[in-house]
């Protein structure tokens, strides 16, 4: 019996223990792929979702979750925003990619001319070949940045930059604690506040207060470090547990400029890093940046130690000349802001 792909307009139509058994079997596989992310992604924003699953004998195999969002006045289908995606299975590897990538072409209708895939783990690249044959064109349009934490904290603290030690020498002269904070009502609605007011002072978008109040749907893969000084709050970052990765991810932050005295950033990232070790992780991800090292944040996190990694993104256009298009409005839009 062959392989057979459908399209499911939500993930709740899927059995959850058969998705999060493909996202368990599959090497490429991370978090963001799991039931319960997409779930939270569709119940707290607007994207519309368009999944892909691959069967055999009525089993699923492999999996392809997809959300469109918009650009503008046209619409990009994504794997996936937020986060990272792209197609994994667990057997029959080469004809179920063939099925997927050919099935979310024909989802590409009206007003969707791109899809794009964001792939975390680097060894997707094994997929180079077989993507450029559908059409698919690699981009390099942010980096992340990653500690080995197998290498323990006084290797990591030692090749910090100067800056940064001596940011978490002076956060040690106070008298601090850093504590995990249950993932209920208010701990969301508190730190949704100071994450909507760091996010509107550097100018990026925000996401609904609709979609933190889902994550509390995956409390078992969220964690969410306060600083706590004189009986405050000073600061907090929330971290999703990539157990498939072995990755603790720096999710979103909510520190305030009013937190900087107090060394928030460099003391949450201390105790996390500390907190991965012990938990077993193998990497710590600090997340994302423009590949640009003027740019503020991308130097924050670089003078952590951290290693530079490039995310590969590929990207189709419906119909193909769609995406030199695209590309060309990114140049315009780049000599624009700079």
């Amino acid at each position: 019996m062959g392989l057979d792909v459908r399209h499911v307009d939500s993930i709740e139509t899927v059995n959850r223990n058969q998705w999060n058994n493909v996202v368990d079997q599959s090497d490429l596989s991370c978090v963001y792929h799991r039931y319960e992310w997409l779930r939270a992604v569709e119940e707290g924003l607007p994207h519309e979702p368009k999944h892909l699953v691959v069967s055999k004998r009525g089993n699923p195999i492999a999996v392809f979750p997809n959300f469109v969002t918009d650009l503008g006045r046209i619409n990009r289908l994504s794997s996936i925003r937020p986060g990272y995606g792209g197609p994994v299975t667990m057997t029959d590897e080469e004809e179920a990619l063939e099925l997927l990538l050919d099935a979310v072409e024909e989802l590409c209708t009206g007003r969707i001319l791109f899809d794009e895939i964001r792939a975390y783990d680097q060894n997707y690249v094994r997929y180079h070949e077989l993507l450029e044959a559908k059409g698919y064109r690699p981009t390099i349009l942010t980096c992340r940045f990653t500690l080995d934490l197998s290498r323990g904290w006084e290797t990591l603290f030692s090749e910090m930059d100067g800056e940064r030690r001596r940011g978490i020498r002076r956060g040690h002269d106070s008298d601090f604690e850093v504590v995990e904070e249950d993932l209920d009502g208010r701990t969301l609605e508190e730190f949704y506040h100071d994450y909507a007011a760091v996010a509107d002072r550097v100018g990026l978008p925000t996401h609904p207060r609709s979609f933190f109040r889902e994550l509390h749907e995956f409390d078992d893969r969220i964690v969410v470090f306060s600083l706590r000084v004189d009986g405050g709050t000073q600061g907090r970052y929330m971290y999703l547990l990539d157990d498939e990765q072995s990755t603790l991810q720096h999710l979103f932050t909510a520190v305030t400029e009013d937190h900087f005295e107090y060394h928030a950033p460099e003391l949450l990232h201390e105790h996390a890093i500390k907190w991965g070790i012990e938990e077993g992780y193998d990497t710590y991800e600090l997340r994302g940046s423009p590949p640009d090292f003027r740019n503020g944040v991308f130097r924050f996190k670089e003078y952590f130690g951290a290693e530079t990694i490039p995310l590969l993104v590929y990207e189709r256009g419906h119909p193909a000349p769609a995406l030199p298009v695209l590309n060309a409005g990114r140049t315009i839009s780049r000599r624009l802001e700079s």
